[in-house]
């Protein structure tokens, strides 16, 4: 029976990626919520800005012998997953890429080795920023295309919101960008905190009685302070850092 997270449920999740200090802690936090959705694997991946002299951060579940034979066999170069998750703002499912990019015999030789470990089926959430960097958060699982799809297009709003905070905690452990010195005025805590509730410029608009186009600018300069280009990842990066709570 497929099941959405509670309130408490993502409440824990966001607890225990805010205490994480170290990669493998939310490897491992990561794991255990994607298990709980039904997946097997997952792989996340962060490439910095080109003007960066840094090498990618790449964490994963994937079987060890795959991950040997991807990196030997320079599979990234011929992975479109992570072309087309810069190409992309959504969730999409693997099945999907084939629709709009051609697919080439390595390309192909990746896909069958994928499944000969039991990585059958796939869906990936693209991150972006902030200071242009880029990311891609995939899960994969042992079961037909098209029970794979039933599951991810279910789960697919709650995988890219558990990938945007693991995100934005990954950046913090990393970059240590200097958010404590970011304050959000009363008025923008307010509206940052509504939309973390789930509620739209409009509705929130209403209940403080300002304006619909007043509430998108202060989101604006919310999204300027916080280095964002979105409200989940704005909201993420809230949270985590203390400037809200939910």
């Amino acid at each position: 029976m497929l099941n959405r997270l509670t309130f408490e449920e993502l409440d824990n999740y966001l607890s225990a990626i805010r205490r994480a200090s170290e990669l493998d802690q939310i490897i491992d936090i990561l794991h255990r919520q994607i298990n709980i959705f039904g997946f097997e694997y997952f792989t996340y991946w962060l490439r910095w800005a080109d003007t960066e002299e840094r090498e990618p951060v790449f964490l994963s579940t994937y079987p060890d012998k795959f991950i040997e034979h991807y990196i030997a066999n320079d599979f990234q170069s011929h992975d479109m997953v992570g072309r087309y998750s810069m190409q992309k703002n959504t969730p999409f499912r693997w099945t999907d890429i084939s629709k709009i990019m051609p697919i080439t015999k390595m390309q192909k030789v990746l896909f069958d080795d994928s499944q000969s470990v039991g990585m059958k089926s796939g869906g990936s959430v693209p991150i972006h920023g902030p200071n242009q960097t880029q990311a891609t958060f995939s899960v994969c699982s042992n079961i037909s295309d098209k029970e794979f799809n039933e599951l991810f297009n279910y789960h697919h709003h709650e995988l890219h919101i558990i990938a945007t905070y693991a995100h934005e905690k990954i950046m913090e452990l990393d970059l240590h960008s200097g958010i404590n010195d970011v304050s959000l005025t009363s008025r923008e805590t307010e509206i940052l905190t509504w939309v973390s509730r789930g509620k739209t410029y409009w509705e929130i608009g209403l209940i403080l009685k300002i304006q619909e186009d007043t509430v998108k600018k202060h989101m604006q300069r919310i999204f300027r302070l916080l280095q964002v280009h979105n409200s989940t990842h704005a909201v993420a990066k809230a949270i985590i850092n203390g400037l809200i709570i939910p």
